[in-house]
């Protein structure tokens, strides 16, 4: 009985533990090794996004940055207020903007900037017309020197130097008119008839009219079918953009975007060249001819930030990232150093005002 009790016996106490520490070894080089992985995998998986989203933020912008000023780079009525009224949504609403190819208005105490973006979509020439009289009210059609590439169904823009500009939608196409009434055009409320055949509803023409009388003085231009003020601006750690002419909800351009930084590129003396990078808005048309250039930066934000340390702050980004135009200020979010960034700056040559008329 001895022999075989003493072969059939298990294992010992010390046995189990030292296999306990063994195995609690194994798991816990086993846990490092994956907490590690993950890491790595966090930091290239939320890096390429933070990158793909500041691409396409940066590209939405440069395309339409390439097109601002066409067709309004006029320079007596540059930087006009343009006074505006759109029916076309509900309820109906009175609105403005300004004459110029590019408004950045400037985020308050580091917040991120607003830039706003104007350019015409006609295919004519875009060369001013001259009002040949006056308009003793808001609501008289305008009589013109010159009705080339006018058509119904486009957008005017009416002004006056010293005067607010307006905004109004041609009702009729003066070329198409019975002689002698061919320096006529209509922008009235209602309906018109497009160039289709079509009837339509006049979308931009306020009842009561909109902006003020205008003498010979006065200038008015077609800026096309379907113009563009788009409006950039961050909002939730998204690019958006607005279409301030269409009144529609604005819509995201990019994901995790925490800043935008904008500056005017002045050329003080007409020779071309950029004299000075600016924040401070042109106030009148002789400022806003002499703006050929924008310096924008993007700062596009990592989905998942890094795990903080049992003690001390985060180190994956140490430092607020940087711009040509300074510091960016990423502490509206108190754990901004856990988050990996990606910087993107550009400097656009606006040359529409460029090559604008003489």
């Amino acid at each position: 009985m001895g022999p075989r009790l003493r072969n059939s016996r298990g294992i010992t106490l010390v046995e189990v533990l030292i296999s306990m520490v063994i195995s609690m070894a194994v798991v816990l080089a086993a846990y490092q090794t994956f907490a590690a992985s993950e890491g790595y995998r966090r930091a290239a998986t939320s890096g390429g996004d933070a990158t793909f989203s500041g691409s396409i933020g940066m590209y939405a912008m440069q395309r339409d940055l390439r097109m601002a000023g066409y067709g309004i780079n006029t320079t007596s009525i540059l930087g006009c207020r343009v006074i505006a009224w759109d029916e076309g949504v509900s309820p109906a609403r009175d609105f403005q903007f300004t004459l110029a190819p590019v408004v950045i208005t400037q985020g308050a105490a580091g917040t991120p900037d607003t830039i706003e973006i104007s350019y015409s979509s006609s295919d004519a020439v875009p060369v001013p017309v001259r009002l040949t009289q006056a308009t003793p009210t808001t609501t008289t059609q305008y009589f013109i020197e010159n009705n080339f590439g006018i058509v119904a169904g486009q957008l005017l823009i009416v002004g006056e130097p010293g005067r607010d500009c307006s905004l109004h939608q041609a009702t009729n196409t003066p070329s198409l008119a019975t002689p002698g009434q061919q320096d006529r055009l209509r922008h009235d409320d209602g309906t018109y008839t497009s160039p289709l055949g079509t009837v339509v509803a006049s979308r931009y023409n306020k009842p009561s009219g909109t902006g003020p009388n205008y003498t010979l003085a006065g200038i008015l231009y077609s800026i096309g079918q379907a113009p563009v003020v788009n409006r950039y601006y961050v909002q939730n750690d998204n690019l958006v953009v607005d279409p301030v002419l269409q009144g529609a909800v604005a819509q995201p351009a990019a994901a995790g975007i925490v800043q935008l930084q904008a500056q005017y590129g002045r050329d003080n003396n007409a020779d071309g060249v950029i004299d000075a990078w600016t924040e401070v808005t042109p106030v009148s048309a002789a400022e806003w001819a002499g703006l050929i250039a924008v310096r924008l930066a993007l700062v596009s934000r990592s989905a998942e930030g890094e795990r903080p340390p049992v003690t001390g702050n985060c180190t994956a980004t140490p430092a607020a990232p940087t711009w040509s135009g300074g510091t960016f200020d990423l502490s509206a979010r108190a754990d901004w150093r856990c988050f990996r960034y990606r910087v993107f700056e550009s400097t656009i040559s606006l040359r529409n005002m460029i090559w604008r008329p003489v």
